[in-house]
């Protein structure tokens, strides 16, 4: 009686999987065919590296042309600028394009909702954090301070700093839509002296047509407020309302812990998946909003978990946006065995935290959604 074996095929070619012979269609390493079931969603090499590069592409954060208009003319005049970011959704990608128009001026760091993180949590191990992120970009923050929502500013102190730190010239904020920078003005303005004829108001910015808040420093000086930039590389911006407000911490961040060796899963949501492909079973830590729910989960039945939770909803939350595997990115990480605490950080969704052993991760995440990895912003 003849033997037989079912045919796969990609699933995004067609081609029929096979590994004898590599420059033809199909192409499949043998450890990838081996390992797949019937009801896995898998690809040739050719179609995963083809996917791995259209992923790329896809990490260049949109910023309006205008915004870089303004900061024309903040390098013109050796301006100061203040740049803004949300310590949770911040994984350390910038915009290369603004990265380059400040990075010869004089920058300080505003790390926003301080107070969202575990009160064990070292400042210094969040200011190293950000001045490592920016560093990659050229940029060698003058200063980095951290702030929460609910802990108390001393708007005269932070107004006198500001003044000392720019040296008579102007000052320029900048930040994404959600990092927090009108509720630090608005914070800032109560200890704050217009000593001025000139009145506080929003203009259109000269030669363009972006609504700035300006407020008057001196008789020569003034402070800008930016537009936020748009979060066209936050999971945030790629969700439903209702998903976003989920993922979005509101009280803490929630760290889970679980042991993870080859082979193994975590599931975060309907939303993403870490899989662990090779190294060592060691100890993961999720960082996420409160309302993020995870699973660890067999990779061999990764997809069909997936699928079955965009159903029963069992593990929240879920996305009627992402429903097949063309609807997410994916990407291998290849660790380094430096023994120290790295994050692959999934931008405006949390991130994944562990000692890195020489493992190889994949991570599955709405597609256009920026990804990271570097040293820990936890340590």
């Amino acid at each position: 009686m003849g033997k037989f074996k079912r045919v796969l095929r990609c699933y995004h070619c067609g081609a029929i999987l096979q590994c004898e012979k590599p420059d033809e269609k199909g192409y499949i390493i043998p450890e990838s065919l081996n390992r797949a079931t019937p009801i896995q969603i898998i690809y040739c090499d050719k179609c995963f590296e083809t996917m791995k590069a259209f992923n790329n592409s896809q990490l260049d954060q949109e910023v309006d042309q205008e915004i870089l208009k303004v900061l024309d003319d903040a390098y013109a005049t050796d301006a100061y600028i203040v740049w803004v970011v949300d310590l949770f959704s911040f994984n350390g990608t910038l915009n290369k394009e603004i990265a380059d128009k400040v990075k010869k001026l004089s920058v300080t760091v505003i790390g926003t909702k301080r107070d969202l993180f575990p009160s064990n949590v070292k400042d210094e191990s969040l200011v190293a954090y950000i001045n490592e992120r920016f560093n990659e970009y050229g940029i060698k923050p003058a200063s980095v301070r951290l702030m929460g929502n609910t802990n108390k500013m001393d708007a005269k102190e932070y107004i006198d700093a500001m003044n000392k730190a720019r040296k008579g010239h102007d000052v320029y904020m900048i930040g994404n839509l959600t990092s927090g920078k009108t509720s630090i003005i608005n914070r800032a303005l109560k200890g704050f002296e217009n000593k001025t004829t000139r009145q506080i108001k929003t203009i259109k910015y000269p030669g363009t047509h972006l609504d700035v808040l300006e407020i008057p420093l001196s008789r020569s000086s003034f402070f800008y407020e930016l537009p936020g930039i748009s979060q066209t590389t936050s999971a945030v911006g790629k969700l439903e309302k209702d998903v976003a407000k989920q993922i979005v911490p509101k009280k803490d961040v929630k760290m889970v812990q679980r042991s993870m060796a080859p082979g193994d899963a975590l599931m975060v949501g309907s939303l993403a998946a870490f899989e662990v492909l090779k190294g060592k079973s060691t100890n993961y830590r999720f960082y996420a909003a409160e309302g993020v729910e995870t699973r660890k989960v067999s990779s061999k039945k990764l997809d069909e978990s997936i699928s079955e939770n965009n159903v029963r909803r069992s593990v929240r939350p879920v996305s009627e946006r992402l429903v097949s595997f063309l609807d997410y990115d994916m990407f291998e990480y290849a660790m380094e065995n430096d023994k120290k605490w790295h994050d692959i950080a999934i931008e405006g969704l949390g991130w994944l935290s562990f000692i890195a052993q020489g493992q190889i991760i994949r991570v599955r995440f709405p597609k256009g959604v920026a990804i990271k990895e570097s040293q820990a912003k936890i340590r």
